[in-house]
C-alpha cells in the first residue's frame, strides 16, 4: 500500500514540492507583516514597503533570482548596523527595536531561495511576530491570524520532513522559468487526495483541541507581568489627557471605532443618557484646562493592586450584585471611565493612582492592549459628593479667585475650581456676561447655572468646524467667546465653567464619553471613540452636579454632542462581528482563575448529574426489559421479535453490500478513491501476494528436481502473475480480480504438495 509521502511524490515532482515549500514560506511572511500592521511601531511606511516586496515575490517567484549578488554581500553588515543603531537610539525601550529586527530578518529570508534550515528559521520568526502581536493586543484578529498561520506552518513543516532526503536542495532561478500559477495550482489540486486532506484536518483539530485544553488548565498569569519587556505604552490617540488646550484645533473629526464595551446586569440599570467620567480638569490658565499640581501630588500610587474600595459615598441604596465589567480598548487613555458610585473596583495587576477628590482613576501609562476591570455595586449618578475638607473650603470661599501670576504660588484644589483669568480686561468681560445672564437679579447658584446654559445655547451653535480666529495675545477661550458663534463640546464646557466661576460658583470640566449603543446579540453596551465628550460639574450644596451645556446639533444626536434621547442600538453584520469580539474578550482574554474554578465546578456537577441520569435510565430500561420478557409470550409478540431480528440482519447485510460497492468504486478511481483510502482491490491483492509468494517458491522448488507436472506449476504461475497485475498494473488492464483471488486462495488452501 503506498504511503502518503509516496502518493504525493507520485503526483508532484520533487522540484514542485520544493516550489510549494518556498511559496508557503512566503505566505507565512505575509502573515507576519499583516500582524505587525496592528501595532503602533512608528514605521508603517517601511512595513508597507516590506509587505509589497514579499507580495511581489509571492506573485512572481522569479524575482529573488534577479537580485544581484552585490546586494547579498552588503545585506548582512548593513542589517547588523541598522539593528545596532536602532537599539542604541531607543535605550531601555527595546521592544519596538526588537520587533523591527525580526521584521528585517523576515524580509531577508523572504527575498531569497531557502534551504530547509532557513525555512525553519522563517517559521520561528513569523511565529514570534504573531506571539508578540497576541500579547500586545489580545485582539480577535490575532485569533483569526493564528487560525490561518497554524495550518500553513504545519504544511510547511510536513514538506520539510517529506523532502528530508533533499534538504540541502535549494531552488535556483531556472526552477521558476516555466512556473505558471494556473498550471501549478492545477497540479497541486491533482496531487492532493481526501486521505491527505483528512489527515491534515485531523491533525489540525487535534492541535487546536490540545491547545484549548492547555489554555483551560494552565495557571492564569499576565504575560506582560511574566515577561516585562512585552509591555508597550499606548498613544492615547483619542485625546483624554491631563489637559485641554483651546485654540490648537480648528476642525473636529470623529473616529467611529470601538472605545470600550461594558457588560451590565440589565439595560434597565443604565440611564437614558449615560456619562462615563474619565478625567476632571480643575485648573485653568490662559486657554488651558488641566489637572492641577495639587491634585496630582495628593494621589497615592497603588502597585499591583487587585481592588480599591470606594470610600466617600452613601452606599445604602446600592445593590451588591450590581456588577459592571468594562473592556477598554488599547490606545484610548490612562484614565478609566466610570459612570457613578460603586462599592469596589477591581483591576488587573497594574500600577494606578486613585484621585479621591475627583473620583477618577489614572493608570501608570496608556494601555496598548485591552484593559479590563470590574466594578461592584455600581450606581449611575449625576452628582458626586465632595469630601468634607473640600466642602469646608468651598462653603467658606467668596467670589472668584484671579489666576496667580507666573511667579506667584499656585492655588491648591479645590480653590482651583474658582480661578478665572487674571487680566482685568478679561475679568471685566466675564463679569459683563454674568450680569447679562443675571439681568440685574441675585440668583441662586442652580438657577444661574440653568440660565447660563440657556444663554450659551442661544448665542452659539454646535459645529465640528469653526472659522480660524485672529490671535491677539488674549485668552484663546475668551477670544472664541467674543469672536465666534460656533464650536463643540470643549468650547461650551470651558465657557460655562468660566461663567459659573465668575458668578462665584465652583466649577470644573469633565472629559469622558457620553452615550452608548446596545448590542442585542451578547447584551452589552458599546461606546465608540466618537462618543468622546466634555461637560461640567458645578458645586451645589456639598455635591458636584453635572451640567451639559453643549446644544443639540441639527436636531439629532451627533458624535460628541451626547444628546441622544435614548441609548441607540446596533444590528446587522457589524453587531454580529462585535459580538464575536465580545465573546473573545469574555471567554478568552478575561479567562482567569475564578473562571477555571467555575468551569471545574460546573463540569463536576454536570458529570455527577449525567452519571446519576445514566444509572437511572439503565435501571429503568432493565426493569422494563424484565417486565417485557416475563410478561408472557403469544403469537404477536413472537412475530414482532422475529421481525426485529430480520430487520437487524437485513441492515447488516445492506451495510456490508454498500461498503463493498464503495470499495469497488474506489478501485475504479474517481471521487471515491481518496475517501476510501486508496484502491482496496490493490490492497487485497498485496495481502494475498505476501501469503502466496512463499508457497509459490516452495512449489517451484518441489517441481524442478522431481520433474513435476508443468500444468500444476503453470496454474501457480498464472495465479502469481494475475495477483501481480492487479497489485502493480494499471486498473484498466487488470484481469477479473474475483476469479484470480478465488484461484489463489484455492491453491493456498490445497498447498504445494497436493496441487
Amino acid at each position: 500500500m503506498p504511503t502518503l509521502a509516496v502518493t504525493l511524490r507520485d503526483r508532484l515532482s520533487t522540484d514542485e514540492l520544493h516550489q510549494l515549500k518556498w511559496l508557503l514560506g512566503q505566505f507565512l511572511a505575509l502573515m507576519a507583516m499583516w500582524a505587525l500592521f496592528g501595532l503602533e511601531m512608528g514605521s508603517e511606511p517601511v512595513l508597507l514597503l516590506f509587505t509589497l516586496l514579499v507580495a511581489a515575490t509571492l506573485a512572481f517567484p522569479r524575482l529573488p533570482g534577479r537580485i544581484p549578488s552585490l546586494f547579498w554581500k552588503a545585506a548582512t553588515p548593513t542589517l547588523i548596523a541598522i539593528i545596532v543603531v536602532d537599539f542604541a537610539l531607543h535605550g531601555v525601550e527595546f521592544l519596538k527595536p526588537m520587533v523591527r529586527m525580526i521584521l528585517l530578518l523576515t524580509l531577508l529570508r523572504s527575498l531569497q531561495y531557502r534551504k530547509a534550515r532557513e525555512d525553519l528559521q522563517l517559521v520561528l520568526l513569523c511565529l514570534f511576530t504573531l506571539v508578540v502581536k497576541g500579547v500586545l493586543t489580545v485582539s480577535l484578529l490575532f485569533a483569526f491570524q493564528m487560525l490561518l498561520f497554524t495550518p500553513a506552518a504545519m504544511a510547511l513543516l510536513f514538506l520539510i520532513n517529506l523532502l528530508e532526503t533533499s534538504r540541502e536542495r535549494m531552488l535556483i532561478p531556472e526552477d521558476w522559468e516555466r512556473f505558471r500559477w494556473g498550471r501549478f495550482l492545477d497540479r497541486l489540486a491533482k496531487g492532493l487526495d481526501f486521505r491527505l486532506i483528512g489527515f491534515a484536518a485531523m491533525l489540525f483539530i487535534g492541535l487546536v483541541s490540545v491547545s484549548s485544553l492547555i489554555f483551560v488548565l494552565m495557571p492564569r498569569f499576565s504575560m506582560d507581568q511574566a515577561l516585562p519587556f512585552l509591555k508597550m505604552e499606548g498613544s492615547g490617540k483619542v485625546g483624554f489627557s491631563d489637559r485641554i488646550r483651546f485654540g490648537d484645533v480648528n476642525d473636529l473629526s470623529f473616529d467611529d471605532s470601538r472605545a470600550m464595551r461594558v457588560t451590565v446586569p440589565n439595560l434597565n440599570v443604565v440611564p437614558v443618557r449615560p456619562f462615563w467620567r474619565m478625567v476632571v480638569l480643575d485648573e485653568y490658565d490662559n486657554g488651558v484646562f488641566e489637572v492641577s499640581r495639587s491634585l496630582m501630588e495628593n494621589t497615592i500610587p497603588f502597585k499591583e493592586g487587585s481592588s480599591y474600595p470606594e470610600r466617600h459615598y452613601d452606599r445604602s441604596g446600592n445593590d451588591p450584585s450590581n456588577n459592571w465589567v468594562y473592556y477598554l480598548e488599547g490606545d484610548i487613555s490612562r484614565y478609566l471611565p466610570l459612570i457613578g458610585t460603586y462599592d469596589t473596583i477591581r483591576f488587573q495587576k497594574t500600577k494606578f493612582w486613585p484621585f479621591a477628590e475627583t473620583d477618577v482613576f489614572m493608570l501608570e501609562q496608556v494601555p496598548s492592549q485591552l484593559f479590563g476591570y470590574q466594578v461592584s455595586g455600581m450606581t449611575p449618578m449625576d452628582r458626586f459628593a465632595a469630601t468634607p475638607s473640600d466642602r469646608a473650603e468651598l462653603d467658606s470661599a467668596e467670589g472668584p479667585i484671579p489666576t496667580p501670576g507666573f511667579d506667584e504660588e499656585r492655588l491648591d484644589y479645590p480653590l482651583t475650581t474658582l480661578a478665572i483669568p487674571s487680566s482685568p480686561k478679561e475679568q471685566e468681560y466675564l463679569h459683563g456676561l454674568v450680569n447679562e445672564i443675571r439681568e440685574g437679579q441675585q440668583l441662586p447658584p442652580a438657577e444661574f447655572a440653568q440660565r447660563a446654559q440657556t444663554w450659551l445655547q442661544q448665542h452659539y451653535r454646535y459645529d465640528t468646524r469653526h472659522r480660524p480666529l485672529m490671535e491677539d495675545g488674549s485668552d484663546p477661550l475668551l477670544l472664541w467667546m467674543r469672536e465666534s458663534d460656533r464650536g463643540w463640546c470643549e468650547h461650551f464646557a470651558g465657557s460655562f465653567t468660566l461663567l459659573c466661576r465668575t458668578a462665584g460658583i465652583p466649577a470644573r470640566v469633565v472629559a469622558g464619553f457620553a452615550g452608548a449603543y446596545w448590542n442585542d446579540y451578547e447584551d452589552y453596551l458599546i461606546v465608540n471613540n466618537s462618543n468622546a465628550h466634555a461637560w461640567v460639574e458645578i458645586y451645589l450644596d456639598g455635591y458636584w452636579v453635572r451640567y451639559d451645556p453643549t446644544p443639540p446639533a441639527g436636531g439629532g444626536f451627533l458624535p460628541g454632542a451626547a444628546l441622544a434621547s435614548s441609548i441607540g442600538a446596533i444590528s446587522g453584520w457589524s453587531a454580529w462581528v462585535d459580538s464575536l469580539r465580545m465573546v473573545w474578550y469574555r471567554r478568552v482574554v478575561n479567562f482567569d482563575q475564578s473562571d477555571q474554578m467555575e468551569m471545574a465546578s460546573g463540569l463536576k456537577d454536570y458529570s455527577l448529574a449525567a452519571y446519576e441520569d445514566l444509572k437511572r435510565d439503565i435501571s429503568a430500561a432493565w426493569t422494563r426489559f424484565k417486565v417485557w420478557l416475563l410478561s408472557g409470550w403469544n403469537r404477536e409478540k413472537t412475530i414482532e421479535v422475529l421481525l426485529w431480528i430480520a430487520g437487524v440482519c437485513f441492515a447488516i447485510v445492506a451495510l456490508r453490500y454498500l461498503w463493498r460497492m464503495l470499495r469497488e468504486a474506489a478501485g475504479r478511481g474517481g471521487p471515491w478513491a481518496g475517501l476510501m483510502g486508496g484502491d482496496p482491490i490493490r490492497r487485497q491483492a498485496g495481502k494475498l501476494l505476501i501469503a502466496f509468494r512463499p508457497l509459490w517458491h516452495q512449489k517451484r522448488e518441489m517441481a524442478q528436481p522431481q520433474g513435476g507436472s508443468p500444468e500444476s506449476l503453470s496454474r501457480w504461475q498464472e495465479a502469481l502473475e494475475g495477483l501481480q497485475r492487479i497489485r502493480f498494473g494499471p486498473a484498466e488492464d487488470r484481469p477479473d480480480h474475483r476469479a484470480v483471488f478465488k484461484e489463489a486462495k484455492r491453491l493456498m488452501r490445497a498447498g504445494p504438495e497436493k496441487v
